[in-house]
């Protein structure tokens, strides 16, 4: 007879990168991250959600309850996430301004 395995839910975590840099070392953290979880984490998935199209934040921006197109592809992300990896700079002793922009968007 033979064992059926039966895979429990995909653990979903959606990682937030500080920092815009394209050559970023906070970047370069998330990549091995994902990297690991491929090789050795089963059941559990890691997305890089790039927060650079976000839009600075603005109420103005929000019309009839809806966010613009690249707020609400961030925002559903987010939602569908089980959690958060954040990996980032640090800038004059408080979060950059890609991070604090994404958080807002994202609360």
């Amino acid at each position: 007879m033979e064992d059926t395995v039966v895979p429990g839910p995909m653990i979903k975590v959606a990682a937030i990168c500080g920092s815009i840099r394209k050559a970023s070392t906070n970047r370069g953290l998330i990549r091995s991250a994902i990297e690991i979880c491929k090789e050795s984490v089963k059941g559990m998935q890691i997305e890089l959600i790039d927060v650079s199209p976000l839009p600075m934040i603005n109420p103005d921006l929000e019309v009839e309850g809806r966010f613009p197109p690249a707020v609400e592809e961030f925002r559903q992300k987010v939602l569908a996430a089980d959690s958060i990896l954040f990996a980032s700079p640090e800038y004059n002793f408080s979060v950059p301004p890609p991070l604090k922009n994404a958080i807002d968007w994202a609360s």
